[in-house]
């Protein structure tokens, strides 16, 4: 079986590179292989990688680490389980998100998500406040230009001859 170097992921036969992190695989693992499954891409800024937080999914953990941004935090996310089951199916994290920031932002970074999470349990939104939200996020996203549907076009054609047809049976069923 094939496998990735540089996460220890398990592929199927047939596949030839990490869908992670774009390495190709190889045949098995060497001896110094624990020390190549830590080696993590870091973004700039960060040296040591600490989990502060796991999200229920993929969109909690972009509006934390956005949040987390805003605070001039540096963040990277990760699935928090089952990255070969993620690696073989191409699908989303069903088993959370975590959210790490280098070691030294890990007080004000939980501080931060604390807090936003407290304020989200006091003040529940209502209806009006999940209707404006939709609001503004459907002003901001562009909008799409219709796409041609060729079946709409024939849609009044096909319509003409279902009724001619069920004029003809009518006019052929009375003279019987």
């Amino acid at each position: 079986m094939p496998w990735c170097p540089k996460c220890r992921a398990e592929y199927r036969e047939g596949f030839a590179e990490c869908s992670e992190c774009h390495v190709p695989l190889v045949d098995e693992l060497g001896e110094d292989a624990p020390e190549e499954r830590s080696a993590l891409v870091l973004p700039d800024g960060m040296e040591k990688p600490i989990a502060v937080y796991t999200a229920k999914n993929r969109l909690e953990a972009e509006m934390l680490c956005d949040m987390l941004q805003e605070h001039d935090i540096v963040t990277l996310d990760r699935p928090a389980a089952f990255r070969q089951i993620q690696a073989y199916s191409g699908a989303d994290a069903r088993f959370g998100v975590e959210i790490l920031v280098d070691a030294s932002q890990t007080a004000r970074a939980r501080q931060l998500i604390d807090e936003l999470n407290n304020d989200l349990e006091q003040a529940p939104m209502d209806e009006d406040e999940l209707a404006r939200l939709s609001e503004e996020q459907a002003m901001q996203t562009p909008e799409r230009p219709a796409e041609d549907n060729a079946s709409f076009k024939l849609l009044p054609v096909v319509a003409g001859v279902i009724a001619l047809a069920l004029v003809l049976l009518y006019f052929v069923s009375t003279r019987l």
